[in-house]
């Protein structure tokens, strides 16, 4: 018996991040190069702040020995020493007060960071939900084919074309779906290729006989009147006493 050769079709779908997360991480990558930065200031300003602590430990040192030496000593010399002594107390205030706002400053940018951050894994989350919910979009879709909604089936149901989610079985009743969107408004190659996809690489699977059907019904639209009738005789050869058959003796 001669058969219509078939057509197989495959279709790739690949993820991206969306321009919102893809800009969040610079955010967060800028923020943390800005948290390194003012780091490295905190930390010149503490190593700052300890050499003016040993100056400081020096002079008082050698206030304490002139004054012990008080009648030695210059009083315009410990004049002047006490004098820039006053200075580097002057700056080490202000250094003070900006390493506090420094920290202040990094407080706010760990708390900003934390909160990009837990918006990222909600997104990640939200991602993975919707993934998990690819059954019950298929279930919708073939749904949508009983209301005869046939625009809307075809877009959700060419969304799941190799869902990563799906198991074999259901990625055979995307295809199955597909082939009665096709058929039932009459775009009967379209159809063919979606049904021989089935029934040509899963021929024992529970659709096989429901595609073969559908495979001669579109070669019978197509004018195809011998490789229809060879379609349904299949049908009632490899399926006998299924309802396919049933149907499929009723159309030879």
């Amino acid at each position: 018996m001669k058969f219509l050769c078939f057509f197989f079709v495959l279709l790739s779908v690949s993820c991206i991040k969306t321009a919102e997360q893809v800009n969040r991480e610079k955010r967060v990558e800028s923020m943390s190069e800005q948290m390194k930065d003012s780091q490295g200031l905190v930390a010149d300003l503490i190593s700052q702040m300890k050499d003016m602590q040993g100056q400081l430990e020096k002079m008082n040192g050698r206030i304490e020995e002139i004054e012990y030496r008080n009648k030695k000593v210059d009083p315009e010399a410990i004049s002047k020493m006490n004098e820039n002594m006053n200075v580097m107390k002057t700056q080490q205030e202000s250094q003070n007060t900006q390493l506090l706002q420094i920290q202040n400053e990094l407080k706010e940018q760990r708390s900003f960071i934390e909160k990009v951050t837990a918006n990222l894994s909600s997104a990640s989350t939200s991602n993975k939900s919707q993934k998990k919910s690819a059954k019950n979009e298929l279930a919708h879709a073939l749904d949508l084919i009983k209301k005869d909604a046939y625009a809307d089936a075809k877009s959700e149901l060419e969304s799941l074309i190799d869902h990563p989610e799906l198991s074999l079985g259901d990625h055979n009743k995307v295809f199955f779906g597909l082939g009665k969107v096709e058929y039932y408004t009459k775009n009967h190659e379209k159809s063919l290729v979606y049904f021989s996809k089935i029934y040509s690489k899963y021929p024992k699977s529970s659709l096989a006989a429901s595609s073969l059907l559908f495979i001669g019904r579109n070669l019978e639209k197509m004018g195809k009147k011998e490789e229809a009738k060879e379609a349904f005789a299949k049908v009632t050869e490899d399926y006998a006493g299924s309802k396919e058959a049933k149907e499929a003796k009723k159309e030879i």
